[in-house]
């Protein structure tokens, strides 16, 4: 979202009193990263579990069956028919000043990936480990009453593995290179520029967040994710007391894979996930979220959101995602 649609959003929405931090929507769906600062010395320690469900294939708009994938008229020997996937998120944030919050995450996936054979077998990757991390800061750029703008200043870090390798039928046995969807990591060093509205008014709250991944060149094995851009808005509720329920939309833009793992066992006439020209694609997700302000904690707080699909635009056969459930904790054990 660019700037000029926030200033829009912002004159049409209604004016009230100074913001208030300690109110149940305080804070964004537990889905959104890095959505609110702190006040200078606060340090907030937060917990996310997310898990994704991928199954079935589209391209396009349109799912097509896994048979007709394999089919002779398909042109793969294997397609992927499902992919769970679960993600740990651990994340810190310091506030040196109330202009400044700096941000640190760290992520630890777990993926599993199905498939069927053109002469009826099946079997199951798996891949795990530490995923790529991402850090930065959010830097104020606008505060009155009850609104704020800041910078979202973050890069990440190629921490995560992308040399994941496991057992195929065709390896005799032995470990070789996976796909690039179950490789945990980008292995390249990725800019996240974003920008970020918050605003309450009353009971409400509301927000919006445009974000960007950029790749920087290409990593160890000559390959880089596609690029990506990301935006979303939500609006939120006090229901009374310490609980706030939201609704949110976000809308996600994804290129194509740049370059090509050489291994053998990445060959893109064998099967969907190895083709670099079948991993872009739009994606639209509604949300609906609870948070629960638990203020005698030390600001102790408790989320979670669902968001399911309403718009799935892939440059297929490419597995579609059917649910994304996040639930969160979030703690300022360190307050002004």
């Amino acid at each position: 979202m660019i700037p000029g649609a926030f200033a829009l959003l912002a004159l049409a929405a209604p004016v009230a009193a100074q913001w208030n931090a300690s109110r149940a929507d305080s804070h964004a769906p537990i889905g959104v990263m890095a959505d609110h600062r702190h006040e200078a010395g606060e340090v907030m320690l937060s917990y996310r579990y997310m898990t994704m469900t991928m199954e079935g294939s589209r391209i396009g708009t349109d799912p097509v069956a896994d048979a007709d994938i394999v089919s002779p008229g398909g042109g793969f020997m294997i397609t992927p028919t499902r992919m769970p996937m679960t993600m740990h998120m651990f994340g810190a944030m310091f506030a040196p000043s109330d202009r400044i919050t700096f941000v640190a995450m760290l992520p630890f996936t777990s993926s599993s990936m199905d498939h069927i054979t053109r002469h009826g077998g099946s079997f199951t990757t798996e891949s795990s480990g530490v995923g790529d991390a991402k850090a930065g800061a959010m830097i104020g750029l606008a505060d009155w009453a009850n609104q704020s703008i800041h910078l979202n200043a973050m890069v990440g870090l190629p921490t995560g593995s992308i040399e994941q390798m496991d057992v195929l039928p065709i390896s005799d046995g032995l470990e070789v290179q996976l796909p690039y969807p179950m490789q945990i990591g980008s292995g390249t060093l990725d800019l996240r520029p974003g920008l970020t509205w918050l605003g309450q008014a009353g009971g409400w709250s509301w927000g919006a967040q445009g974000n960007a991944v950029m790749r920087m060149g290409k990593n160890d094995r000559d390959w880089s994710l596609g690029n990506q851009v990301q935006g979303t808005a939500w609006w939120a509720r006090v229901l009374g007391g310490n609980l706030a329920a939201g609704v949110r939309l976000v809308a996600t833009r994804t290129g194509n894979i740049d370059g090509r793992d050489a291994a053998p066992s990445v060959n893109p006439g064998m099967v969907p996930t190895a083709r670099t020209d079948l991993r872009a694609g739009t994606v639209v997700e509604g949300g609906l979220s609870l948070n629960l302000y638990l203020p005698r904690a030390r600001a102790f707080r408790i989320a979670g959101e669902v968001l399911l699909p309403l718009v799935r635009d892939l440059d297929g056969p490419q597995l579609e995602t059917d649910l994304t459930f996040v639930l969160g904790l979030q703690v300022v054990p360190v307050r002004h």
